[in-house]
């Protein structure tokens, strides 16, 4: 993310190399005046796999001064649904704050009929409002004789008390938008930094000073147009964090209050200033400190003694056990701490904010620690915006090492922070202002496979495997067999390794969370060999090979982000039956990634009768910028490749 001031914007996007054409206002277009050609469009002519189009996108902010500001925002949206894959855009949601409004709301539906235009509006009646969580609502409406074909538009007005971060627009959507246009006016009085996101070059801007009404008064102000036409979709890549680090966009954050000769106040905070800020409040520092409830807990277990080490483990597993989470993702508490440990239930920073208290009471450094979830975005290390965070986890000093621990799944050991929070970096939260520290403790997706098979002369492999399953991959075992039963974890087994037919299956160490989990099979590959006359072809790798590349696209636009590394190691032993000899067998290959960050071992041989194949698969690098993409894609290719060469076996004269 870059951060600017609305005075130096156009300086800088000439200095990014970002399109610059000063153009005058916006065109406006007016509710319910629907061009022809918009009507019996059947392709959007920029991109003709699209399911359907924004043709219009307009926001207009400015500010409205009484007893007190709000930030008025006019929103008109207008869609053109191509084919039935697009109906779904019919059916709108309207986020918003809990103490914003949402006004006169408009929407219709349009479609041509034996050459008449044909009107579907909706009925006030038909509009719901939600209460999402305690910060946010949700306006939900469906428009009415939508199909292949129709044009959809609503418009909206917010009315928000938030003039710290006024809106911010998206210009890129999951289906391409044809025109957006966005307008934003302000008194003099405020200075804001502009926050730009994804790729701009398409977007263009002009700025103009002139007076803007505010009150009973017209003052001088600034009034911002960004234009963009033909923005194309933006495609969701696997292995990203959330889309909102990559959608063109414009937000804003306030920097300063400046009524000459009356007041003056910077506003945006340092991170410093924000940990003081949190510290302040009763749903972040007065929480911590408000313990009494706990406070014999932590008494009982620093009674059993041991180290800190020890105690860290106890107090976790009993916060982890005893509180239920409820779902919800925070960074402030929703009730006080007496009231959440009764209900034995909370959200995360219920949880988590209750973990640090009892460890500081019973004598262990601990504080919160703030981050974005990988679904929320990445946090921009020099600009403290508060909203970008949606999370707290803790972070602890034990016997001189440091975890971020987080607690609200008590199917993790307490060292291993939950996936949705790997992603980047995140604030420790101190008295004395805070310090950055890496999300991530001993995460790892770690697996070992052996197999031990006999090989029939029809072909069918029979034997055992031995696995072991470590930190993520542990915890997807736990979390099944606890929510479904091992019963359901077996049924998961057969039907993922269609292939197999298994016999039985046993687990151990699912209750002891720093162990990894073993699992022993016993089981048969009925048709793991092709068998003709006096010859079989086998592939000796039986799971785990499914043939195709995750990383198929031809380029990445964002960057690979797989979260934490990932080890998986494969071994497997063939006893060939009597009278067969190998004829041929794959070559062994040590692969590296070009560029590093990840190896692939593939070691085969024969021995007298048996086979014996390892494999390794080691990928240690986590982020992959897309001029990266390549090294990785063709990495992932080359151990696909491998994975399906054949071993030939011929039967003796």
């Amino acid at each position: 993310m870059i951060y600017m001031t609305l005075r130096n914007y156009a300086l800088t996007l000439i200095s990014l190399s970002f399109s610059l054409i000063l153009e005058g206002q916006i065109r406006e277009i007016t509710f319910g005046e629907i061009p022809e050609e918009d009507l019996v469009m059947t392709e959007y002519a920029e991109d003709q796999s699209a399911d359907a189009v924004i043709l219009e996108n307009h926001a207009r902010v400015s500010m409205r001064a009484g007893e007190k500001i709000l930030v008025i925002t006019d929103r008109h949206i207008r869609i053109k649904i191509i084919n039935t894959d697009g109906l779904d855009y019919a059916n709108v949601e309207i986020p918003f704050g809990s103490d914003e409004k949402v006004l006169r709301i408009k929407a219709a539906s349009y479609n041509m009929e034996d050459g008449n235009r044909v009107t579907g509006v909706v009925d006030r009646k038909s509009i719901y409002y939600e209460e999402s969580n305690r910060y946010r609502n949700t306006v939900r409406f469906s428009v009415p004789n939508v199909r292949a074909g129709s044009v959809i538009e609503y418009k909206y007005t917010i009315e928000s008390p938030d003039i710290f971060t006024l809106y911010t627009l998206e210009f890129q959507h999951e289906i391409p938008v044809r025109r957006c246009g966005f307008r934003v006016e302000f008194p003099g009085y405020f200075e804001y930094k502009l926050v730009p996101g994804g790729d701009l070059r398409k977007v263009r801007f002009n700025r103009t000073e002139s007076f803007v009404n505010f009150g009973r008064s017209s003052v001088k102000g600034y009034v911002g147009h960004w234009q963009a036409y033909n923005m194309p979709a933006y495609r969701e890549e696997p292995f990203s964090t959330g889309s909102e680090d990559y959608y063109a966009r414009i937000g804003f954050e306030l920097a300063k209050i400046e009524i000459p000769g009356y007041y003056f106040e910077e506003v945006s905070p340092t991170y410093p200033k924000l940990s003081k800020k949190l510290l302040d409040r009763t749903d972040f520092g007065l929480y911590l400190k408000s313990n009494s409830s706990v406070r014999k807990k932590v008494g009982e277990l620093k009674a059993e003694g041991g180290s800190e080490t020890d105690l860290l483990r106890r107090i976790y597993t009993f916060v982890s056990e005893y509180m239920m989470w409820n779902g919800y993702e925070d960074y402030t508490s929703s009730a006080a701490m007496k009231k959440i440990y009764r209900d034995a239930r909370g959200n995360a920073a219920d949880i988590n904010l209750m973990l640090v208290s009892m460890l500081r009471l019973a004598g262990i450094q601990a504080d919160p620690l703030i981050l974005s979830t990988r679904d929320h975005g990445l946090l921009n290390t020099h600009f403290a915006i508060i909203q970008r965070f949606n999370y707290v986890a803790a972070c602890v000093i034990a016997d001189g090492e440091r975890y971020i621990v987080d607690a609200t799944d008590p199917l993790r050991p307490f060292n291993m922070l939950p996936f949705r929070c790997l992603n980047g970096q995140g604030w420790i939260v101190t008295g004395s202002g805070g310090s950055w520290v890496d999300l991530r403790s001993n995460e790892q997706n770690s697996e070992t496979m052996r197999f031990a098979f006999d090989l029939s002369e029809e072909g069918a492999l029979k034997g055992t495997a031995s696995n072991s399953y470590e930190s993520y991959d542990a915890w997807a075992v736990r979390k099944i067999c606890k929510l479904e039963g091992e019963e359901a974890y077996t049924d998961m087994m057969r039907s993922v390794n269609n292939s197999w037919r298994i016999d039985a299956l046993e687990l151990d160490n699912l209750g002891k969370l720093e162990k990894p989990v073993l699992e022993s099979i016993s089981l048969t590959v009925p048709d793991a060999a092709e068998t003709g006359e006096g010859i079989m072809y086998l592939n000796p790798v039986v799971c785990d090979r499914d043939g195709s590349n995750e990383f198929y696209a031809d380029e990445r636009l964002s960057p690979v982000d797989i979260g934490c590394s990932s080890f998986k190691k494969y071994s497997c032993e063939i006893t060939i039956p009597e009278g067969w000899t190998v004829a041929e067998l794959p070559q062994s290959v040590n692969l590296s990634m070009a560029g590093g960050g990840g190896q692939f071992k593939y070691n085969i041989r024969s021995e007298g009768r048996k086979i014996i194949l390892d494999t390794e698969i080691n990928l240690t690098a986590v982020t992959f910028p897309p001029e990266r993409y390549s090294d990785l894609r063709n990495f992932r290719s080359n151990i696909i490749r491998k994975q399906s060469e054949v071993i030939i076996l011929k039967k003796e004269i």
